[in-house]
């Protein structure tokens, strides 16, 4: 019953790692860049939706729409500033150089809002349940339940839209798309503010689950997106909710049998054996042979 509920804690609290790895996806995986930023402007939507909280009083369902409005907007901001003007052949290693220069400009800002450097984030589901003598949290099986969701959401833009094909035809040869009439400044731009209202929704669901947020969030967002993307399958959307879910699952099990004290460095063994063995992910090789396989017949 123990590891029944070890890691039924760890598929739900997996699903908040997933609600990132998805953000991270359409940006590292279908964009092909590296946003360093992308936490930071998380902390700083969620931090700034508290300030005008304080100032209007608008609630839990203003704060929510003011952290859609101002994430997407924030990397609009981050886009313009470290991506639009590289996009050579080294653009990808300078944007992202740029956007580490960025995550420390928004890490100042959020900051000089949250002087308390801890400030409380207000819940809006009930806490737990039992059921049959297992402990269940409400608001991460919400998390768990929206994951999947926000995954369906992902695939049908991606991959059932004009818009999805134009992103997808941008990210494979922008000078290409260019050349067929397809405004890539326009597209791209979308793509981030895109990722930024998704990351923001993952973003308020999680800190309603830890009732608070602190300065040390965006960096959590940047490190577990990261790392549960890798896991999963650069690219692969289905790869990003698994990926996050094996990373609740080895997280919960090492905190019970081993300690805290172990759980990051058993997850980055794992994780660099599994991109030994699979460089591509658990669902990533495939993604690698197709991209291969294009280039080829190109």
């Amino acid at each position: 019953m123990e590891f029944l509920q070890t890691c039924i804690d760890g598929l739900l609290f997996g699903s908040a790692y997933s609600l990132l790895a998805l953000s991270f996806s359409l940006l590292f995986g279908v964009m092909k860049r590296i946003n360093l930023a992308f936490g930071s402007t998380l902390l700083l939507s969620a931090v700034f939706s508290l300030w005008i909280d304080s100032v209007f009083s608008i609630g839990i369902f203003g704060i929510f729409l003011v952290m859609l409005g101002s994430s997407a907007l924030i990397n609009i901001y981050v886009e313009k500033l470290c991506f639009f003007p590289h996009r050579g052949n080294y653009g990808a290693t300078v944007s992202m150089i740029a956007s580490f220069a960025i995550w420390m400009q928004l890490d100042e800002l959020s900051s000089f809002l949250l002087p308390e450097r801890t400030a409380s984030f207000p819940s809006f589901l009930p806490d737990s349940l039992f059921l049959i003598d297992i402990f269940i949290r409400i608001d991460q099986l919400f998390l768990f339940f929206i994951a999947i969701f926000m995954t369906c959401i992902f695939f049908y833009v991606l991959y059932k839209t004009n818009y999805g094909l134009l992103l997808r035809g941008v990210s494979f040869d922008r000078e290409l798309a260019k050349k067929i009439g397809v405004n890539s400044n326009k597209i791209t731009s979308f793509a981030f503010a895109f990722s930024g209202i998704f990351g923001a929704i993952a973003a308020f669901l999680i800190l309603s689950t830890e009732s608070q947020v602190t300065p040390f969030f965006g960096f959590w967002c940047t490190l577990k997106g990261l790392v549960a993307m890798m896991l999963g399958g650069i690219g692969s959307l289905p790869g990003a909710i698994i990926g996050g879910l094996v990373l609740g699952l080895i997280e919960s099990n090492v905190i019970n049998y081993l300690g805290a004290e172990y759980r990051d460095i058993c997850t980055y063994l794992i994780l660099l054996f599994i991109l030994v063995v699979k460089p591509g992910g658990l669902m990533g090789s495939a993604i690698l042979r197709d991209e291969r396989a294009a280039s080829e017949r190109i």
